[in-house]
């Protein structure tokens, strides 16, 4: 899909607009961002947007591993964000895989 995340849930899907304590909405809306993952794959608003959303499916959905990944790694130099990124990672520590959790440690 050649278009930027931001077009694909604004107008005229109006997908940013639907509740993300959905299931169906998020699953939809996720799949908009999977079409779009290629060309957007060094932009942290969009692996911030994604990780938000798999934040609400993180018990069954293991691909906030991935958001949570890409964005850590993007946010290397932006201090702020990183910090953040730094305490949401400690806080959902246990939902993180082994592989994961060392990978994050060792470029804490």
């Amino acid at each position: 899909m050649p278009y930027d995340y931001k077009y694909l849930v604004s107008y005229p899907t109006n997908l940013e607009k639907l509740s993300l304590l959905n299931s169906t909405n998020r699953n939809e809306i996720k799949e908009m961002l999977k079409k779009s993952q290629f060309r957007n794959v060094l932009d942290i608003n969009f692996w911030n947007y994604n990780l938000i959303i798999d934040n609400y499916s993180k018990k069954i959905n293991k691909d906030f591993e991935n958001s949570f990944k890409k964005l850590f790694f993007l946010t290397k130099n932006n201090q702020s964000k990183n910090l953040d990124l730094k305490k949401y990672f400690v806080t959902n520590y246990i939902y993180f895989t082994e592989k994961n959790k060392k990978l994050v440690l060792d470029n804490y």
